[in-house]
């Protein structure tokens, strides 16, 4: 049964029952402000250690970079470690297969204008830190990171790298708040001695939130807004909190904390660094729910309420499985497993495609049950509609502009999706909106439907 997004009113007289369908509303795109003036994009977590212990060749990886390219994916957050160039307390090795690794996923953002948050992963576990470091607040360590980053910004000329993160989760890997603090304030000196604080920002505090471990978030604004350029923080969400709609009013009174409390704050962009469902999940390992239809629509409904919610970029979990051994939250599986594209691939790779870097994002008003995302880059439109109602629907748009405008149609419903013999998603029609710019668009219960008027 398919219900017009429009008001149903029962009327009953003399024991008769009458229904009246009133016209469905129609939504201006733009009728509300800008939520973001500057989007960085949607993107994904791609880290190359993996890549070396299985085996991921240069032949394998022209798969992955073919789609990556298709994705024309705006931003990436990849990991680095000092362990993989940081030798004997005192050598440096350029050379190693995590270098080289890390180089051959850059490059391919380097040609791309990937915007990259390069990621250093601490310095308080065996496994992420290399021998003789002593600790994030160790000055050898903001030491390393200086020469390193020096080297991957002058000597091999990355301007993709415009971000920088000091330990990833530093909540769980530090868990000593002053102790992060005087680390990160170490490295702020280093990069402002070697004058790479005009090349790169700092962003932070990059902690994974739960809803009982908030209170570092607020520390960093109130403490460390002087050195912070962004604002960054992990949340893997319960499905039932995105399906009511919860999640949007949980990002943006994050963002208002930090615009309210940083006398900077409403010019720096701030960021979901880390995306996923907590529901089942394997932590760190997987999702029990990853090879699901159903994941795609629930974090195509994440992205659109974390964006509305006024988020610069939403980085999800992860890009593939080749990135660490044994996990299983990327939108492809592993090189061992054929690298098979997972379901949630076709609307995440749109969302990545269509949403460019540097488009301006609007949140317009939503009927009950439906989300509503619309961003504009040069001109051209792309609308995102996710039903999460259990019956279809039809929503009436007007999209800004004169006359009629065209729009391709990609459609993410249970016996519906589209793809080419790649794997990509393939629009399943046009639609012109009208020479008002209205559109009318019919979703499925419990699915996603991307529009686009962009040419590529």
């Amino acid at each position: 049964m398919r219900l017009g997004i429009s008001v149903l009113a029962a009327m009953v007289c003399g024991g008769s029952a009458m229904m009246k369908i009133e016209a469905a509303p129609l939504i201006e795109i733009a009728a509300n402000p800008a939520v973001c003036k500057a989007f960085i994009g949607f993107g994904a977590e791609w880290d190359p250690p993996g890549y070396v212990t299985q085996g991921v060749t240069d032949a394998d990886f022209q798969t992955v970079a073919e789609r990556v390219r298709w994705m024309r994916l705006p931003v990436a957050r990849i990991m680095m470690q000092t362990k993989w160039c940081f030798f004997d307390g005192s050598r440096y090795d350029w050379d190693t297969p995590e270098m080289r690794a890390l180089y051959r996923q850059l490059d391919v953002c380097e040609k791309l204008g990937t915007t990259v948050f390069l990621s250093d992963w601490g310095a308080e576990k065996a496994w992420t830190t290399a021998p003789g470091i002593q600790g994030v607040d160790d000055p050898q360590y903001a030491e390393v990171i200086g020469t390193y980053l020096d080297y991957l910004l002058r000597e091999k000329g990355y301007t993709c790298i415009r971000y920088f993160i000091m330990t990833n989760e530093p909540n769980w890997e530090v868990g000593d708040f002053d102790k992060w603090k005087r680390g990160l304030r170490n490295v702020a000196g280093v990069l402002k001695k070697r004058g790479l604080d005009k090349r790169l920002t700092l962003a932070g505090s990059d902690t994974s939130q739960d809803g009982t471990n908030e209170s570092w978030h607020r520390l960093a604004v109130d403490q460390l807004h002087d050195v912070l350029g962004v604002y960054y923080i992990h949340r893997y969400a319960q499905r039932d909190r995105v399906k009511r709609g919860g999640l949007e009013d949980y990002w943006r009174a994050h963002w208002q904390y930090a615009k309210a409390h940083d006398p900077h704050g409403a010019a720096k962009p701030c960021i979901v660094g880390e995306a996923g469902m907590n529901d089942d999940a394997q932590h760190p390992a997987g999702s029990g729910h990853i090879d699901e239809y159903g994941y795609g629509v629930f974090m195509a409904d994440y992205a659109v309420q974390a964006a509305r919610a006024g988020s610069a970029a939403v980085s999800a979990w992860m890009l593939d499985d080749n990135s660490h051994p044994g996990f299983f939250w990327g939108l492809w599986t592993n090189k061992a497993k054929g690298m098979k594209l997972r379901p949630w691939f076709f609307p995440w790779s749109l969302l990545a495609r269509y949403i460019p870097g540097g488009a301006t994002i609007y949140a317009p008003d939503q009927p009950e049950g439906i989300r509503l995302l619309a961003a504009e880059a040069g001109g051209e439109w792309t609308v995102c509609v996710v039903n999460r109602r259990a019956e279809a629907a039809t929503v009436t748009l007007r999209i800004p502009g004169d006359g009629a405008v065209e729009f391709r149609k990609y459609v993410y419903a249970e016996g519906e999706i589209k793809t080419d013999q790649k794997g990509f998603p393939v629009a399943t029609d046009k639609m012109a909106a009208d020479g008002q710019g209205k559109l009318a668009v019919d979703v499925a219960g419990e699915a996603v439907v991307v529009l686009t008027s962009m040419a590529f």
